[in-house]
Order: structure tokens, then C-alpha cells, then sequence
């Protein structure tokens, strides 16, 4: 029994999860309440993003079978992490940290929870708790590293970043933490070298991944100007962000008002909701576009995920729409019409980007649908325009369309507080 638990662990250490296993099976076939047996195959099963149902049932039996057991605990938080459940990824490894408070690998997984929810100084706290446990925790090192960087402690973040690959030169998630600390201080170039060497050692590293995206796509100014605003913008907790945008919004509900009684400021509204309308657009839409280039990049193009690629499809249709639309507009005279079909094709680009972003694929749907019955707003106004023979209704209704996707954006922002909340 035992040699089988040994060959199993390492074979799990080497990435060799069907092996392994094979092996967890047979522990388990002698024994059906081994609770280290169901947590090794929870590890194995999770590895598979088809098979989490099962991964999540493995680690749950392991807590149930040996519930005084850390290592259980640990299991199952870092299964439920993978799920995007954070709150009981958060639980679960609060109560390992409690049953065994000196095993740095616990306090490096809790450090990672905070740090998938935007919560840099407790990750920064938690991973530092870790390290003066074992100052050599890779783990808490690399997660140490990524909370300076976003918390814009960008120097002591790369000085950091230099002692990991010190002593972990082939770890590939110090490179990637490296990568970021290097991005995030505009050395775009040196960042690239930093997240291919890490994409190297592991094909799989999702940190290396994504740093290598924005590190490509910092070549154009545009990126570079809306990313400088995102790294701002993340440096704030979700409910800071979500207060952001919906004060944005507040506070062109209330000059739209006093636009009756300052007849000064009328004229102003529509250029600060135009303004406004391009900063939701880019807030959601930058990366989506980006990434659409991104395809056309020798190296970039293997980088994008298909859930990325699906929804860089639907903005380069919704942009394709408004500039073809534009076009045959003004080809035929009709230079107000362009404007409104660039518009609205535009703004189209909100709801398909913010549906894709929302953590849950059923809160993607319910923002998806919201934003088909949004989209279908002009044009009930244009029908209503035609049968009536006055342009009052599609007036009324690309108001109305304004305003609700204004609305779904703070919608979208709302869920995803809620679905991150601790």
C-alpha cells in the first residue's frame, strides 16, 4: 500500500496523471474510505477541466473520510479554486492552515485565492506569512512577487523576482512573476524573454500565458495607454472598481437633468456621454480587439484560448458591421444613418465582450441575453419609425439604448463583485 502511495506522489510530481491514477485506483479498490487516496485522485481528476464535478466529489469523500487531515482540506480548496469558487477554496484552506499553521504550501494557496479575487495586500500578507515559515517557498515567493507588482511596488517586485530565479532557475512561475514585475515597469521586450522561457519549462502556466498576450500587444500605444488605466483600475479592490464605473454613470444621469435647468450645459452632455460611451467600450472591448491582432501574430496566435477566440470573433463582427455599415452609408448619401450604424455596432461590442468576462457560464448567458434584448432596442425604433413616419420613436429608443448599456456594463460589474466577494 504504501509503495503504491509513493509511486503515485511521484508520479503526480512528474505530470504523469494517468499513471498515477491507475495507481489510486488499486488503493482504492482495497480500500474505498482511503481518504489521502481520494484526494491524490481529486488532484488528478482536477487536472482536466471536463472531469471538476468528479475532482470536487474525490475531494469532498477525502474530507469526509479523514476530516482532521490538512492535507485533505488543502485538496479540496485548490479544487474549488480551479472552479472560480473562491469563497470555499478560501474556507477550505483556512481550516487546513488551522489544523497544521507551519506548512508554507497552505498559506501560499491561500495567498492565491486572494490574489484570483484582486485582494493584493491580504495575498501580499498571507504569502509573506508563508515565507517566514520556509523563506525558500517557491509558492509564496512567486505570489509575493505578483502582489508587489500590482500593488505598483514595481522595484521591490523585480528585486524579488531577480532572488526567485536565484534559487528556482527553472521554475517556470518565477519566470512568469518575473515577466510581470518587468512588464508592469514598461520593459515590454525583456518581459516577452521572461514569459517564453517560462511558457518553456510549462506549456500550461496560464500566468506566462496571459503576460505573454499583453506583453506582445504593448507594441501599439492605444494598448499601452488603456492597459496603464486597467493596472490603475485593478489596483483598487472590485467594490472600488464597480463604484467607479457606476459613479461614472450617476453622474451623467445627473447632468442629463440639469441639463433643463442650465441651459449652458446642454450642449456639453452629448460630448461627455460620447466620451463616456468610448471608455465603456475600451474598459471592455481593448483586449477582445487586441487579441483579434493578435491571431495575425506568428507566436501570438497560439497563445489565445478558444473561449478567447470566440469572443474576439464576435468584436471583429460587431466592428466589421459598424465600419462596413459606414460605409454603404455614406456611399449613399446618408451621412447621419453612418453615424448611427457605426454607433450602434460599436457599442454592440459590450455586451459580447462582457458576457465572455463574467465569471460563470450562467451568468455569461443571462448578460448575453440581456444584451440581445438591448441590441434589439433601435430597432423596434426603427420599425416604430417607419409605421408612424416620424424619426421621434428611433430617437427615443437609441436613448434608451444608451442608457441600458450603460446599465448592463454596471449590471456586469455587479455580478462580478458578487461572484469574487469574500
Amino acid at each position: 500500500m504504501t509503495q503504491r502511495y509513493d509511486r503515485a506522489q511521484l508520479l503526480i510530481g512528474q505530470g504523469r496523471f494517468e499513471m498515477a491514477e491507475r495507481e489510486i485506483r488499486q488503493v482504492l479498490a482495497d480500500n474505498p474510505d482511503d481518504g489521502l487516496a481520494h484526494a491524490l485522485l481529486a488532484i488528478c481528476a482536477a487536472t482536466d477541466e471536463s472531469r471538476y464535478e468528479e475532482a470536487t466529489r474525490e475531494a469532498e469523500l477525502a474530507v469526509a473520510a479523514e476530516p482532521d487531515a490538512p492535507f485533505v482540506h488543502f485538496v479540496r480548496s485548490r479544487v474549488l479554486w480551479k472552479r472560480n469558487h473562491f469563497d470555499e477554496a478560501y474556507e477550505a484552506i483556512s481550516q487546513a492552515i488551522r489544523l497544521d499553521p507551519y506548512d508554507a504550501d497552505y498559506f501560499a494557496q491561500a495567498a492565491q485565492i486572494k490574489l484570483a479575487i484582486r485582494d493584493w495586500p491580504t495575498a501580499l500578507r498571507l504569502s509573506e506569512q508563508g515565507l517566514a515559515i520556509d523563506p525558500e517557498a517557491a509558492g509564496c515567493n512567486n505570489i509575493r512577487t505578483i502582489a508587489l507588482e500590482r500593488l505598483g511596488r514595481t522595484g521591490e517586485a523585480l528585486q524579488s523576482a531577480a532572488k526567485n530565479l536565484q534559487n528556482s532557475p527553472e521554475d517556470s512561475y518565477a519566470h512568469s512573476s518575473h515577466g510581470w514585475a518587468l512588464l508592469n515597469s514598461g520593459k515590454y521586450q525583456e518581459a516577452q524573454n521572461a514569459f517564453r522561457e517560462a511558457l518553456r519549462l510549462d506549456p500550461s502556466n496560464e500566468l506566462a500565458r496571459e503576460g505573454m498576450i499583453d506583453a506582445i500587444s504593448s507594441r501599439s500605444l492605444l494598448f499601452r495607454s488603456v492597459r496603464k488605466f486597467h493596472i490603475a483600475l485593478s489596483r483598487l479592490s472590485r467594490k472600488h472598481q464597480f463604484a467607479i464605473i457606476f459613479g461614472a454613470w450617476l453622474l451623467i444621469q445627473v447632468l442629463s437633468g440639469a441639463g433643463d435647468s442650465v441651459p449652458w450645459i446642454r450642449p456639453f452632455i452629448p460630448l461627455i456621454l460620447m466620451a463616456y460611451m468610448v471608455f465603456a467600450v475600451l474598459t471592455w472591448t481593448s483586449d477582445a480587439i487586441f487579441n483579434t491582432l493578435l491571431r495575425f501574430h506568428h507566436f501570438g496566435r497560439h497563445l489565445l484560448t478558444s473561449r478567447m477566440i470566440w469572443r474576439s470573433n464576435l468584436v471583429a463582427s460587431c466592428l466589421i458591421c459598424a465600419g462596413g455599415g459606414a460605409i454603404y452609408s455614406i456611399a449613399i448619401g446618408g451621412w447621419f444613418a453612418a453615424a448611427v450604424v457605426a454607433f450602434y455596432w460599436t457599442l454592440m461590442c459590450v455586451p459580447v465582450t462582457a458576457a465572455f468576462a463574467m465569471p460563470t457560464t450562467q451568468r455569461g448567458l443571462l448578460i448575453g441575453g440581456l444584451g440581445l434584448l438591448v441590441g434589439l432596442l433601435p430597432v423596434y425604433g426603427v420599425v416604430q419609425s417607419v409605421a408612424q413616419d416620424s424619426g421621434v420613436p428611433l430617437a427615443r429608443a437609441f436613448r434608451n439604448f444608451n442608457w441600458s448599456i450603460i446599465g448592463l456594463q454596471v449590471a456586469a460589474g455587479y455580478l462580478a463583485v458578487a461572484q469574487n466577494r469574500k
